[in-house]
């Protein structure tokens, strides 16, 4: 990392390499589509780059740039701010039958992929999700690389957890697969 702090071209390249996968993989997890998570790990890579020095070794260089990454695609999602048309009205979704966890389980899958999901959520929640339970962050740690407070980052999780339960509900009563067919 202290030559790539210095800016050997060598160092750099070989960093690069070893974390270009990773970076994107996070970058996407965070992301909705594929061209936010490119630009994203694009910056964050330079950012990465730029800041070795700033590495103290207190964890792996995998950990150490995953929390580069995670702000570097927070912020470029921030700046970008989009905001998607739901499939349904809020109206008709809150007639959906709220089922207690006592029942049977509606299906052994969920009509669409989970990552299908996790893009209709806001950005906090899909953000704290995947950390916690993609990527195996303590809440703290998840709080840290955030910026923001351990309760936060719970209830984050509780509220991103109870939307996706909630996505997934709407799916299955209204017939939808992977494919959108109903």
């Amino acid at each position: 990392m202290s030559l790539v702090a210095a800016a050997d071209p060598v160092a750099s390249r070989v960093l690069a390499q070893r974390l270009v996968g990773r970076v994107h993989r996070v970058s996407k997890s965070i992301l909705r589509t594929d061209a936010d998570a490119a630009d994203a790990a694009q910056q964050s890579l330079i950012e990465i780059l730029t800041s070795a020095g700033t590495y103290r070794g207190g964890s792996s260089i995998e950990r150490w740039s995953d929390r580069l990454v995670v702000r570097t695609s927070l912020r470029l999602a921030r700046s970008r701010q989009k905001h998607r048309e739901r499939t349904l009205d809020d109206a008709e979704l809150d007639a959906i039958p709220v089922r207690d966890d006592t029942g049977p389980p509606l299906r052994d899958e969920a009509p669409r992929a989970i990552q299908a999901y996790l893009g209709d959520l806001p950005e906090v929640q899909r953000t704290a999700l995947v950390l916690k339970h993609v990527m195996g962050y303590s809440i703290a740690e998840i709080a840290e690389i955030t910026e923001s407070s351990p309760n936060t980052v719970k209830d984050r999780l509780l509220r991103g957890s109870k939307e996706m339960r909630r996505l997934i509900r709407r799916d299955v009563a209204i017939g939808k697969t992977a494919k959108g067919e109903a």
